[in-house]
């Protein structure tokens, strides 16, 4: 079944389609023409024989089209797959995606895989060397090509950094995720309570009692979303036990930076010095707990 993470991604492309071909141009230095009405389109694929399973569809995570009524092809479709573990089967099935969407739509069709771990980065990179297959068409979005967001451009449409904040959380990378936080918290609709438990499911525990002691202000509302959202009720650890023990100094300066953003502080260039040269864990494991209740930044040395 699939995690709150994994379904946080793709939504985050459906609710604004406009993200994926943003990450086409800006990413992957792929040249678009100007389309029009993008938007997200019904991910169930009719098949013709019954290959896979005991059903008669297929279910990408999304698929997006844009139209471009002067072009031969008529515009650009995208298919939306994210993963957080390497899967034997998906690895021939993203190509009939990509293959039925390609000849229903009609249109020129690209393949996004959005990477939630290192290891189906490493996977999804390598899905064309073993195979005659259109590899040029897979894009894969990870860490390492997307940009971390540290401002909303838009409140109202705060995809963007939402989605940078999970893609780089999910691989221990905390930075955007205080902006993302706060703009979910900020929207007035119902993706207030969906986004901002996307970002939950992103983190693990230990990030989370972090974040949580932080943000003091604010226990019961999240404690609220929570309750509201399957991440409540995830297997939080799911995937987190790459990495963990190496850069550990590195995560813990990122969260302290990340408490202190949360709570509204701000450090010093003599504190950020101080802090991005220290290596020891057993001292960076007590600034993180002072962290959470110092008035000013600079007295967490103290």
């Amino acid at each position: 079944m699939p995690s709150t993470l994994h379904q946080g991604v793709a939504r985050l492309l459906i609710d604004e389609p406009s993200l994926g071909f943003r990450i086409l141009r800006e990413v992957f230095a792929v040249e678009l023409p100007a389309l029009q009405d993008l938007r997200e389109r019904h991910a169930v694929i009719d098949r013709f024989s019954p290959c896979f399973g005991d059903t008669h569809e297929l279910r990408p995570d999304g698929i997006l089209s844009g139209d471009h009524p002067t072009d031969l092809h008529g515009g650009v479709a995208i298919v939306v797959e994210a993963q957080r573990q390497p899967d034997r089967k998906k690895a021939a099935r993203l190509w009939v995606y990509w293959a039925l969407v390609a000849e229903q739509i009609g249109y020129v069709t690209a393949l996004l895989v959005i990477a939630l771990s290192g290891e189906v980065s490493r996977w999804a990179q390598r899905l064309g060397e073993h195979r005659l297959s259109p590899h040029e068409a897979l894009l894969v979005l990870d860490q390492k090509n997307m940009p971390v967001v540290t401002e909303v451009e838009d409140p109202e449409r705060p995809g963007w950094a939402v989605l940078s904040a999970l893609i780089h959380a999910a691989h221990g990378n905390f930075e955007p995720f205080a902006v993302a936080f706060q703009a979910a918290l900020r929207l007035e609709d119902e993706r207030r309570e969906r986004y901002a438990s996307y970002l939950l499911a992103a983190l693990d525990e230990d990030a989370r009692e972090l974040i949580f002691g932080a943000m003091k202000m604010q226990t019961n509302e999240i404690s609220d979303i929570e309750r509201r959202s399957v991440a409540f009720h995830d297997g939080l650890r799911m995937g987190k036990a790459e990495g963990l023990s190496e850069g550990r100094a590195e995560g813990l300066r990122q969260l302290v930076h990340t408490i202190f953003e949360l709570r509204g502080l701000e450090l010093s260039p003599e504190a950020h010095a101080r802090l991005s040269a220290c290596s020891s864990l057993v001292q960076l494991e007590r600034w993180r707990e002072r962290a959470k209740t110092v008035d000013h930044a600079d007295a967490m040395f103290t």
